[in-house]
């Protein structure tokens, strides 16, 4: 089955990762470098990320594990325990 999609539509649609690394902290320590594969390229591409942006994600993350989920758990419990504790830092 063919879907038209507008314009809009395409520039939401959510592009998959398939590898996303840190890499480093700048050398003023306010950012820290990451690098990003795509499920369709195999170009890294890095970026520079304040890491207040960080201590969003985290407060989005633990926010979304409190929601309730809108889609089956992927995860098994023993996936679960790998990954890893995430805590912020207060300075």
């Amino acid at each position: 089955m063919l879907v038209a999609v507008s314009q809009d539509e395409k520039q939401n649609l959510p592009v998959t990762v398939t590898e996303l690394r840190a890499d480093r902290y700048s050398e003023d320590g306010d950012n820290i470098v990451i690098s990003l594969r795509t499920k369709y390229s195999n170009n890294e591409r890095k970026y520079s990320v304040p890491v207040e942006c960080f201590r969003d994600l985290i407060i989005d993350l633990r926010r979304l594990n409190f929601a309730p989920p809108t889609q089956p758990e992927k995860l098994t419990e023993q996936a679960e325990s790998l990954l890893p504790e995430v805590s912020i830092i207060s300075e």
